[in-house]
C-alpha cells in the first residue's frame, strides 16, 4: 500500500510543466481525515483519495472549509483529471484570423467624425468595432480599432468584398490613399497539456 502511494505521488509530480507546477503537500495511507482537510484548506489544495474515503468529520469540515475531495479507484482517471485541472490553469493561446482587407482610395475630413478613409473592400468582410491594422507599402504603421463604418450616409455593421465604404479609425489621423486596412479577429483557445 505504501508502494502504490509513492508511485501515485511520483506520477502526479511528473505532470509538472514549466507553466504549471504540481506539488504533493502530503501523502499517506488510510482514510482521509480532518488533518488532511486542514492542511488542504491552509494550502488551497485539492484532496485526492485513491481507493479510500473521507471519514464523516473530514467530509463535514471539507464542506465548511470549501475543500474539494476527489475519489479515485483507477490511476489513469486520476492522472487524466489532474491534466484537465492543470490545463485550466494554463494561459489561453491567441491567434488572429484576417477577415477582411480594404484599400484606401481617398481621405475625407469631417468636422464631426474626424478623418474618414474612403475605401473599397478588396477581400472578405470589414466589421465595425473590429481590431485593425493600417498598412503602408505592406508595412504595419498602426494597429487599433475600427471605430466607425459607413455606407453612403448610413452607419453599418459590416461591408462585404467589392463594396465601397467609409472607415473611421479610432485615435488615428494619418491614413492616406494607397494604405490598406486589414481587419482581423482574435481567437482565444484554451490550452491542454
Amino acid at each position: 500500500v505504501h508502494g502504490s502511494a509513492q508511485a501515485l505521488v511520483e506520477a502526479i509530480e511528473e505532470l509538472s510543466t514549466d507553466e504549471v507546477k504540481v506539488k504533493v503537500i502530503s501523502s499517506g495511507v488510510g482514510a482521509i481525515n480532518n488533518t488532511d482537510i486542514s492542511l488542504a484548506s491552509a494550502s488551497k489544495a485539492i484532496v485526492l483519495g485513491f481507493n479510500v474515503r473521507a471519514d464523516a468529520v473530514a467530509r463535514k469540515n471539507a464542506d465548511t472549509e470549501g475543500v474539494k475531495i476527489e475519489y479515485y479507484s483507477i490511476i489513469y482517471n486520476l492522472i487524466d483529471d489532474m491534466k484537465a485541472i492543470m490545463g485550466g490553469m494554463l494561459s489561453p493561446e491567441f491567434s488572429e484570423n484576417i477577415i477582411g482587407v480594404a484599400s484606401v482610395k481617398d481621405v475625407f475630413r469631417s468636422p464631426k467624425f474626424g478623418d474618414i478613409a474612403g475605401c473599397m473592400v478588396e477581400e472578405g468582410v470589414v466589421k465595425k468595432d473590429s481590431p485593425i491594422r493600417v498598412l503602408r507599402e505592406s508595412v504595419v504603421i498602426y494597429e487599433g480599432e475600427l471605430e466607425s463604418l459607413r455606407r453612403f450616409k448610413d452607419d453599418v455593421k459590416d461591408v462585404k468584398s467589392g463594396t465601397e465604404c467609409g472607415i473611421g479609425v479610432l485615435n488615428y489621423t494619418d491614413v492616406q490613399p494607397g494604405d490598406q486596412i486589414e481587419v482581423f479577429e482574435r481567437i482565444e483557445r484554451a490550452r491542454t497539456l
